[in-house]
Protein backbone atom coordinates (compact mmCIF):
# COMPACT_ATOMS: atom_id res chain seq x y z
CA UNK A 1 0.00 0.00 0.00
CA UNK A 2 2.45 2.64 0.72
CA UNK A 3 4.17 2.12 -2.07
CA UNK A 4 1.29 2.26 -4.50
CA UNK A 5 0.82 5.82 -2.62
CA UNK A 6 4.66 6.56 -3.87
CA UNK A 7 3.77 5.96 -7.27
CA UNK A 8 0.21 8.07 -7.20
CA UNK A 9 2.35 10.97 -5.99
CA UNK A 10 4.96 10.42 -8.42
CA UNK A 11 2.19 10.35 -10.80
CA UNK A 12 0.74 13.73 -9.30
CA UNK A 13 4.03 15.58 -9.14
CA UNK A 14 4.58 15.06 -12.57
CA UNK A 15 0.97 15.93 -13.82
CA UNK A 16 1.92 19.28 -12.25
CA UNK A 17 5.77 19.16 -13.30
CA UNK A 18 4.42 19.29 -17.22
CA UNK A 19 1.55 22.18 -16.79
CA UNK A 20 4.60 23.88 -15.44
CA UNK A 21 6.58 23.40 -18.61
CA UNK A 22 4.11 24.23 -20.77
CA UNK A 23 3.13 27.34 -18.84
CA UNK A 24 6.34 28.61 -18.73
CA UNK A 25 6.71 27.91 -22.73
CA UNK A 26 4.24 30.51 -23.55
CA UNK A 27 2.00 27.55 -24.41
CA UNK A 28 -0.55 29.48 -26.72
CA UNK A 29 -4.21 28.59 -27.90
CA UNK A 30 -6.06 29.62 -30.85
CA UNK A 31 -9.56 28.73 -32.27
CA UNK A 32 -10.23 30.24 -36.07
CA UNK A 33 -11.19 33.51 -35.61
CA UNK A 34 -12.32 33.37 -32.22
CA UNK A 35 -10.30 34.79 -28.61
CA UNK A 36 -9.78 32.20 -26.35
CA UNK A 37 -9.53 32.00 -22.66
CA UNK A 38 -8.38 29.46 -20.36
CA UNK A 39 -8.24 28.88 -16.82
CA UNK A 40 -7.63 25.36 -15.36
CA UNK A 41 -6.69 24.73 -11.60
CA UNK A 42 -4.96 21.49 -10.86
CA UNK A 43 -4.66 20.05 -7.22
CA UNK A 44 -3.61 17.32 -4.92
CA UNK A 45 -5.02 17.00 -1.56
CA UNK A 46 -3.56 14.92 1.39
CA UNK A 47 -5.23 14.96 4.50
CA UNK A 48 -4.37 12.87 7.96
CA UNK A 49 -4.91 13.14 11.32
CA UNK A 50 -4.06 11.21 14.59
CA UNK A 51 -4.95 7.56 14.99
CA UNK A 52 -9.35 7.43 15.27
CA UNK A 53 -10.87 5.93 18.19
CA UNK A 54 -11.81 2.25 18.56
CA UNK A 55 -15.50 3.23 18.30
CA UNK A 56 -14.88 4.36 14.18
CA UNK A 57 -16.08 1.98 11.83
CA UNK A 58 -12.25 1.19 10.68
CA UNK A 59 -8.62 3.18 11.39
CA UNK A 60 -7.83 5.12 8.51
CA UNK A 61 -6.34 8.19 9.66
CA UNK A 62 -5.51 10.00 6.06
CA UNK A 63 -6.72 10.48 2.73
CA UNK A 64 -5.60 11.48 -0.84
CA UNK A 65 -7.22 13.34 -3.64
CA UNK A 66 -7.10 14.90 -7.30
CA UNK A 67 -9.08 17.56 -8.51
CA UNK A 68 -9.03 19.73 -11.73
CA UNK A 69 -11.62 22.08 -13.05
CA UNK A 70 -11.29 23.63 -16.63
CA UNK A 71 -12.94 26.63 -17.93
CA UNK A 72 -13.31 28.23 -21.35
CA UNK A 73 -14.43 30.99 -23.12
CA UNK A 74 -14.63 31.26 -26.76
CA UNK A 75 -15.25 34.38 -27.99
CA UNK A 76 -16.15 35.46 -31.69
CA UNK A 77 -16.88 39.33 -31.56
CA UNK A 78 -17.71 39.82 -35.44
CA UNK A 79 -20.42 37.16 -34.70
CA UNK A 80 -21.37 38.47 -31.28
CA UNK A 81 -21.08 34.83 -30.12
CA UNK A 82 -19.48 33.37 -26.97
CA UNK A 83 -19.33 29.74 -26.02
CA UNK A 84 -18.38 29.74 -22.19
CA UNK A 85 -17.87 25.79 -20.14
CA UNK A 86 -16.53 25.18 -16.89
CA UNK A 87 -15.98 21.02 -16.08
CA UNK A 88 -14.55 19.22 -13.19
CA UNK A 89 -13.24 15.81 -12.13
CA UNK A 90 -12.06 14.83 -9.32
CA UNK A 91 -10.28 11.40 -8.30
CA UNK A 92 -9.77 9.36 -4.63
CA UNK A 93 -5.80 8.37 -5.47
CA UNK A 94 -6.07 6.33 -2.25
CA UNK A 95 -9.40 4.03 -1.89
CA UNK A 96 -10.88 5.05 1.09
CA UNK A 97 -12.48 2.77 2.74
CA UNK A 98 -16.04 2.79 4.05
CA UNK A 99 -16.55 4.45 7.55
CA UNK A 100 -13.28 6.72 7.13
CA UNK A 101 -13.73 10.00 8.47
CA UNK A 102 -12.39 11.02 4.77
CA UNK A 103 -14.68 9.32 3.16
CA UNK A 104 -16.50 11.86 0.85
CA UNK A 105 -18.93 11.99 -2.43
CA UNK A 106 -16.18 10.92 -5.00
CA UNK A 107 -15.95 7.70 -2.52
CA UNK A 108 -19.71 6.86 -3.16
CA UNK A 109 -19.15 7.01 -6.92
CA UNK A 110 -18.87 3.34 -7.62
CA UNK A 111 -15.52 1.15 -8.17
CA UNK A 112 -13.53 3.76 -9.87
CA UNK A 113 -13.83 6.65 -7.09
CA UNK A 114 -13.81 9.20 -9.64
CA UNK A 115 -16.54 12.05 -10.86
CA UNK A 116 -16.65 14.72 -13.80
CA UNK A 117 -19.08 17.04 -14.03
CA UNK A 118 -20.05 19.66 -16.19
CA UNK A 119 -21.55 22.33 -14.63
CA UNK A 120 -22.18 24.90 -17.51
CA UNK A 121 -21.65 24.67 -21.59
CA UNK A 122 -23.79 27.04 -23.43
CA UNK A 123 -23.75 28.93 -26.26
CA UNK A 124 -24.64 32.93 -26.08
CA UNK A 125 -25.72 35.25 -29.14
CA UNK A 126 -25.78 39.21 -28.60
CA UNK A 127 -27.22 41.22 -30.74
CA UNK A 128 -30.03 39.03 -32.38
CA UNK A 129 -32.80 40.66 -34.07
CA UNK A 130 -31.95 44.24 -32.27
CA UNK A 131 -28.92 45.23 -30.24
CA UNK A 132 -31.13 44.82 -27.43
CA UNK A 133 -32.15 40.75 -26.48
CA UNK A 134 -29.62 38.28 -26.51
CA UNK A 135 -30.00 34.27 -26.12
CA UNK A 136 -28.26 31.69 -24.19
CA UNK A 137 -28.40 28.18 -25.12
CA UNK A 138 -27.07 25.41 -23.19
CA UNK A 139 -26.38 24.11 -19.44
CA UNK A 140 -26.62 27.01 -17.54
CA UNK A 141 -27.38 28.78 -14.23
CA UNK A 142 -29.91 31.54 -13.47
CA UNK A 143 -30.53 33.72 -10.55
CA UNK A 144 -33.56 35.30 -9.47
CA UNK A 145 -36.14 34.13 -6.88
CA UNK A 146 -34.03 31.00 -6.43
CA UNK A 147 -30.70 29.83 -8.38
CA UNK A 148 -31.23 27.05 -11.05
CA UNK A 149 -29.14 24.88 -13.06
CA UNK A 150 -31.24 23.83 -15.85
CA UNK A 151 -30.44 22.21 -19.44
CA UNK A 152 -32.43 24.85 -21.94
CA UNK A 153 -33.26 28.68 -22.95
CA UNK A 154 -32.30 31.61 -21.41
CA UNK A 155 -33.15 35.13 -22.72
CA UNK A 156 -32.42 38.90 -21.95
CA UNK A 157 -34.31 42.05 -23.56
CA UNK A 158 -32.88 45.35 -22.51
CA UNK A 159 -36.11 47.70 -23.82
CA UNK A 160 -35.22 51.63 -24.67
CA UNK A 161 -33.62 53.41 -21.54
CA UNK A 162 -36.42 55.72 -21.35
CA UNK A 163 -38.67 53.01 -20.40
CA UNK A 164 -36.65 52.20 -17.71
CA UNK A 165 -36.91 48.32 -17.20
CA UNK A 166 -35.10 44.94 -17.67
CA UNK A 167 -36.68 41.39 -18.61
CA UNK A 168 -35.17 38.27 -18.62
CA UNK A 169 -36.79 34.41 -18.89
CA UNK A 170 -35.21 31.01 -19.13
CA UNK A 171 -36.67 27.29 -18.93
CA UNK A 172 -35.63 24.10 -19.52
CA UNK A 173 -34.59 20.70 -17.56
CA UNK A 174 -33.43 21.06 -13.96
CA UNK A 175 -29.77 19.17 -13.98
CA UNK A 176 -29.27 17.77 -10.36
CA UNK A 177 -25.52 16.36 -10.19
CA UNK A 178 -26.20 14.29 -6.93
CA UNK A 179 -29.38 12.85 -7.38
CA UNK A 180 -31.81 12.07 -10.30
CA UNK A 181 -34.61 14.32 -10.10
CA UNK A 182 -36.49 12.91 -13.85
CA UNK A 183 -36.43 15.05 -16.76
CA UNK A 184 -38.34 17.80 -14.14
CA UNK A 185 -39.49 20.98 -16.10
CA UNK A 186 -38.43 24.67 -14.41
CA UNK A 187 -38.72 27.86 -15.51
CA UNK A 188 -38.75 31.44 -14.42
CA UNK A 189 -38.35 35.24 -14.96
CA UNK A 190 -36.56 38.16 -13.51
CA UNK A 191 -37.69 41.91 -14.00
CA UNK A 192 -36.31 45.06 -12.79
CA UNK A 193 -38.01 48.56 -13.35
CA UNK A 194 -36.24 51.95 -12.96
CA UNK A 195 -38.79 54.53 -11.92
CA UNK A 196 -35.98 56.66 -11.16
CA UNK A 197 -32.48 56.60 -12.21
CA UNK A 198 -31.26 55.72 -8.03
CA UNK A 199 -34.33 53.56 -7.74
CA UNK A 200 -34.92 49.77 -9.03
CA UNK A 201 -37.82 47.15 -8.53
CA UNK A 202 -37.10 43.73 -9.16
CA UNK A 203 -39.76 41.24 -9.68
CA UNK A 204 -38.62 37.76 -9.60
CA UNK A 205 -40.38 34.46 -9.72
CA UNK A 206 -39.46 30.68 -10.54
CA UNK A 207 -42.24 28.01 -11.14
CA UNK A 208 -41.22 24.46 -10.54
CA UNK A 209 -43.65 22.08 -8.61
CA UNK A 210 -44.40 25.68 -6.56
CA UNK A 211 -44.13 28.89 -7.25
CA UNK A 212 -41.29 31.12 -5.49
CA UNK A 213 -41.26 34.99 -5.78
CA UNK A 214 -38.88 37.64 -4.82
CA UNK A 215 -39.35 41.16 -4.52
CA UNK A 216 -36.17 43.49 -4.10
CA UNK A 217 -36.16 47.52 -3.37
CA UNK A 218 -33.13 49.26 -4.13
CA UNK A 219 -32.84 53.21 -3.11
CA UNK A 220 -29.78 55.20 -3.39
CA UNK A 221 -31.33 58.73 -1.79
CA UNK A 222 -28.10 60.16 -2.24
CA UNK A 223 -24.32 59.56 -2.59
CA UNK A 224 -24.13 59.12 1.31
CA UNK A 225 -27.18 56.87 1.79
CA UNK A 226 -28.22 53.22 0.50
CA UNK A 227 -31.11 51.79 1.36
CA UNK A 228 -32.63 47.51 0.20
CA UNK A 229 -35.11 45.54 1.43
CA UNK A 230 -35.67 41.75 0.01
CA UNK A 231 -38.92 39.89 0.29
CA UNK A 232 -38.62 36.26 -0.53
CA UNK A 233 -41.49 33.31 -1.15
CA UNK A 234 -40.13 30.42 -1.18
CA UNK A 235 -42.14 27.48 -2.29
CA UNK A 236 -45.16 29.88 -2.00
CA UNK A 237 -43.65 30.28 2.21
CA UNK A 238 -42.50 33.50 3.26
CA UNK A 239 -39.05 32.34 4.29
CA UNK A 240 -37.51 35.47 5.17
CA UNK A 241 -37.79 39.74 4.84
CA UNK A 242 -34.28 41.52 4.68
CA UNK A 243 -33.47 45.06 5.04
CA UNK A 244 -30.50 47.25 5.25
CA UNK A 245 -29.11 50.81 5.52
CA UNK A 246 -26.12 51.70 4.77
CA UNK A 247 -24.72 55.42 5.10
CA UNK A 248 -20.82 56.94 4.70
CA UNK A 249 -20.09 59.98 6.35
CA UNK A 250 -17.79 61.89 3.95
CA UNK A 251 -15.94 63.89 6.23
CA UNK A 252 -14.36 60.90 8.19
CA UNK A 253 -14.74 58.12 5.80
CA UNK A 254 -17.16 56.34 8.40
CA UNK A 255 -19.18 53.57 6.91
CA UNK A 256 -22.20 52.40 9.09
CA UNK A 257 -24.62 49.36 8.15
CA UNK A 258 -27.67 48.68 9.81
CA UNK A 259 -29.71 45.69 9.06
CA UNK A 260 -32.67 43.44 10.13
CA UNK A 261 -33.59 40.44 9.27
CA UNK A 262 -36.56 38.51 9.75
CA UNK A 263 -36.33 34.53 9.25
CA UNK A 264 -39.49 32.61 8.95
CA UNK A 265 -39.47 28.88 10.29
CA UNK A 266 -39.76 26.16 7.40
CA UNK A 267 -43.04 24.73 6.95
CA UNK A 268 -42.30 21.13 5.72
CA UNK A 269 -40.71 18.57 7.42
CA UNK A 270 -38.77 17.54 4.68
CA UNK A 271 -37.59 20.86 3.60
CA UNK A 272 -34.09 22.07 4.69
CA UNK A 273 -31.55 24.48 3.79
CA UNK A 274 -28.70 23.59 1.79
CA UNK A 275 -25.68 26.09 1.75
CA UNK A 276 -21.80 24.86 1.17
CA UNK A 277 -20.27 27.84 2.22
CA UNK A 278 -22.62 29.12 5.43
CA UNK A 279 -21.38 31.43 8.10
CA UNK A 280 -22.41 33.88 10.05
CA UNK A 281 -19.52 35.46 10.94
CA UNK A 282 -18.05 37.32 7.91
CA UNK A 283 -16.37 39.77 9.93
CA UNK A 284 -14.06 37.24 11.03
CA UNK A 285 -13.35 35.14 8.25
CA UNK A 286 -14.93 32.26 9.07
CA UNK A 287 -16.27 29.31 6.91
CA UNK A 288 -17.96 26.18 7.80
CA UNK A 289 -15.89 23.86 5.09
CA UNK A 290 -18.94 21.16 5.39
CA UNK A 291 -22.79 20.94 4.11
CA UNK A 292 -24.81 23.01 6.82
CA UNK A 293 -28.63 20.20 6.61
CA UNK A 294 -30.57 21.74 9.22
CA UNK A 295 -34.25 22.45 10.20
CA UNK A 296 -34.27 25.78 9.85
CA UNK A 297 -36.44 27.41 13.36
CA UNK A 298 -37.79 31.34 12.81
CA UNK A 299 -35.99 34.25 13.76
CA UNK A 300 -35.50 38.49 14.04
CA UNK A 301 -31.76 39.05 14.05
CA UNK A 302 -30.60 42.59 14.01
CA UNK A 303 -26.76 43.59 12.93
CA UNK A 304 -25.13 46.76 12.75
CA UNK A 305 -21.36 47.37 11.29
CA UNK A 306 -19.47 50.30 11.25
CA UNK A 307 -15.84 50.55 9.84
CA UNK A 308 -13.73 53.73 10.38
CA UNK A 309 -10.31 54.62 8.10
CA UNK A 310 -7.59 55.86 10.63
CA UNK A 311 -6.58 59.15 8.98
CA UNK A 312 -3.57 59.93 11.26
CA UNK A 313 -2.46 56.28 10.11
CA UNK A 314 -1.99 55.61 6.52
CA UNK A 315 -3.45 52.17 5.50
CA UNK A 316 -5.67 51.59 8.80
CA UNK A 317 -9.12 50.81 9.33
CA UNK A 318 -11.07 49.71 12.38
CA UNK A 319 -13.85 47.78 12.30
CA UNK A 320 -16.50 47.08 15.04
CA UNK A 321 -19.96 44.84 14.90
CA UNK A 322 -23.21 43.76 17.03
CA UNK A 323 -25.25 40.87 15.99
CA UNK A 324 -28.64 39.91 18.15
CA UNK A 325 -30.74 37.04 17.03
CA UNK A 326 -34.12 36.23 18.57
CA UNK A 327 -36.12 32.79 17.81
CA UNK A 328 -39.95 33.51 17.20
CA UNK A 329 -41.63 32.42 20.31
CA UNK A 330 -42.57 29.30 20.59
CA UNK A 331 -39.82 27.57 18.72
CA UNK A 332 -37.38 25.44 21.18
CA UNK A 333 -33.81 26.13 20.59
CA UNK A 334 -31.17 22.99 20.47
CA UNK A 335 -27.78 22.74 18.61
CA UNK A 336 -28.27 24.63 15.59
CA UNK A 337 -30.81 27.26 16.74
CA UNK A 338 -30.71 29.44 19.35
CA UNK A 339 -31.12 33.16 20.74
CA UNK A 340 -27.24 34.99 20.86
CA UNK A 341 -25.42 38.30 20.70
CA UNK A 342 -22.35 38.78 19.41
CA UNK A 343 -19.67 41.50 19.78
CA UNK A 344 -17.08 42.08 17.33
CA UNK A 345 -13.75 44.03 17.03
CA UNK A 346 -10.92 44.16 14.95
CA UNK A 347 -8.20 46.16 12.90
CA UNK A 348 -7.12 45.67 9.16
CA UNK A 349 -3.69 47.41 8.10
CA UNK A 350 -2.82 47.33 4.04
CA UNK A 351 0.91 49.09 3.88
CA UNK A 352 0.79 52.22 4.62
CA UNK A 353 3.09 52.91 7.95
CA UNK A 354 4.38 49.35 7.24
CA UNK A 355 5.60 48.30 3.81
CA UNK A 356 4.78 47.49 0.12
CA UNK A 357 3.18 44.28 -0.04
CA UNK A 358 2.16 43.75 3.76
CA UNK A 359 -1.79 43.05 4.98
CA UNK A 360 -2.24 42.43 8.71
CA UNK A 361 -6.06 41.80 9.86
CA UNK A 362 -6.90 40.55 13.45
CA UNK A 363 -9.66 41.09 15.84
CA UNK A 364 -11.82 39.36 17.99
CA UNK A 365 -15.42 38.13 18.62
CA UNK A 366 -17.56 38.37 22.19
CA UNK A 367 -20.58 35.36 21.69
CA UNK A 368 -22.34 34.54 24.54
CA UNK A 369 -26.07 32.61 24.81
CA UNK A 370 -28.34 31.30 27.35
CA UNK A 371 -29.93 28.02 25.53
CA UNK A 372 -30.52 25.84 28.92
CA UNK A 373 -28.27 24.48 31.68
CA UNK A 374 -26.49 21.73 29.60
CA UNK A 375 -25.77 24.64 26.57
CA UNK A 376 -25.49 27.51 28.08
CA UNK A 377 -22.25 29.32 27.99
CA UNK A 378 -19.87 32.26 26.71
CA UNK A 379 -17.12 32.39 23.70
CA UNK A 380 -14.08 34.23 23.06
CA UNK A 381 -12.57 33.85 19.64
CA UNK A 382 -9.78 35.56 18.49
CA UNK A 383 -8.25 35.35 14.89
CA UNK A 384 -4.94 37.15 12.97
CA UNK A 385 -4.58 36.69 9.41
CA UNK A 386 -0.99 38.11 7.62
CA UNK A 387 -0.47 38.48 3.77
CA UNK A 388 3.09 39.41 2.18
CA UNK A 389 3.86 39.86 -1.14
CA UNK A 390 7.82 39.80 -2.33
CA UNK A 391 9.69 40.33 -5.43
CA UNK A 392 6.33 40.48 -7.27
CA UNK A 393 6.06 36.67 -7.48
CA UNK A 394 6.23 35.14 -4.13
CA UNK A 395 3.03 35.46 -1.85
CA UNK A 396 3.55 34.43 1.93
CA UNK A 397 -0.08 33.86 3.79
CA UNK A 398 -0.26 32.60 7.68
CA UNK A 399 -3.12 32.77 9.90
CA UNK A 400 -4.63 31.48 13.25
CA UNK A 401 -7.90 31.44 14.82
CA UNK A 402 -8.81 29.70 18.17
CA UNK A 403 -11.85 30.26 20.42
CA UNK A 404 -11.75 29.51 24.22
CA UNK A 405 -15.40 27.63 24.62
CA UNK A 406 -16.34 25.32 22.00
CA UNK A 407 -20.73 25.80 22.99
CA UNK A 408 -21.04 27.46 19.55
CA UNK A 409 -19.45 24.62 16.96
CA UNK A 410 -22.23 24.80 14.81
CA UNK A 411 -23.03 28.65 15.14
CA UNK A 412 -19.66 30.63 14.62
CA UNK A 413 -16.78 27.94 13.34
CA UNK A 414 -16.83 24.08 13.42
CA UNK A 415 -12.77 24.24 14.81
CA UNK A 416 -11.99 25.69 18.16
CA UNK A 417 -8.59 26.26 17.02
CA UNK A 418 -7.31 26.40 13.73
CA UNK A 419 -3.47 27.61 12.18
CA UNK A 420 -2.91 27.82 8.43
CA UNK A 421 0.09 29.25 6.09
CA UNK A 422 0.81 29.07 2.62
CA UNK A 423 3.37 29.95 0.01
CA UNK A 424 2.08 30.99 -3.53
CA UNK A 425 4.88 31.78 -6.74
CA UNK A 426 3.97 33.66 -9.55
CA UNK A 427 5.54 30.92 -12.34
CA UNK A 428 4.91 33.52 -15.18
CA UNK A 429 2.43 36.01 -15.95
CA UNK A 430 -0.60 33.35 -16.66
CA UNK A 431 0.50 30.89 -13.70
CA UNK A 432 1.10 30.57 -10.31
CA UNK A 433 2.16 26.97 -7.85
CA UNK A 434 0.53 27.09 -4.22
CA UNK A 435 1.16 25.11 -1.58
CA UNK A 436 -0.98 25.35 1.99
CA UNK A 437 -1.10 23.49 5.19
CA UNK A 438 -3.67 23.61 7.94
CA UNK A 439 -4.07 22.31 11.12
CA UNK A 440 -7.39 21.97 12.89
CA UNK A 441 -8.59 20.99 16.61
CA UNK A 442 -11.41 20.76 18.22
CA UNK A 443 -13.92 18.62 21.10
CA UNK A 444 -16.26 17.89 17.92
CA UNK A 445 -13.95 15.79 16.10
CA UNK A 446 -13.50 13.60 19.28
CA UNK A 447 -17.28 13.70 19.71
CA UNK A 448 -18.25 12.86 16.02
CA UNK A 449 -14.83 11.81 14.09
CA UNK A 450 -12.78 10.09 16.78
CA UNK A 451 -10.10 11.83 16.30
CA UNK A 452 -8.27 15.01 18.52
CA UNK A 453 -6.66 16.90 15.14
CA UNK A 454 -7.10 16.92 11.47
CA UNK A 455 -4.40 18.29 9.17
CA UNK A 456 -4.25 19.27 5.36
CA UNK A 457 -2.42 19.69 2.58
CA UNK A 458 -3.19 21.19 -0.48
CA UNK A 459 -0.87 21.49 -3.53
CA UNK A 460 -2.44 23.73 -6.31
CA UNK A 461 -1.52 24.83 -9.89
CA UNK A 462 -3.40 28.15 -11.84
CA UNK A 463 -3.11 28.38 -15.47
CA UNK A 464 -4.54 31.24 -17.20
CA UNK A 465 -4.28 31.73 -21.20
Amino acid sequence: MAELQWRRLQLVAGLILVCCLMATSGWALELGGADLSLHSTTEYRLQWSDQPADFMVNDDNDDQDFFETLNIDANWEDLGLTFTTMLSYAKDLDGTREGSIFQDYTDSRGDHRQDFECYYAYLEKSGLFSDSLTLRAGRQYAYGAENIHFDGLWARYDVPEWLGLEAEGFGGLVVQHYSDLGPSGIGGFNLRIHPLDNLAIDLNAVFFEETSWDTVIYWQASDYFKFRTDVAFINDHTRFIDSSLTTTIPATGTVIDFSVYRRYAISSDADYLFDFSYTLDEALSSQMNRLYLMKEKGYIEFDCHLSQPIQIIDGLTIFGRYTNRSLSEGDKENLYNCDFQRVTAGFDLFEGITWEGFRLSAGFSRWWEDRDKFYEGESTSYYVDLHQELFERLDLEAGYYHKNEDVNSLIENEAATSYRTAVGYKICDHSKINVAYEYTQDDFYEDELGVDHINSLTVSLDLDF
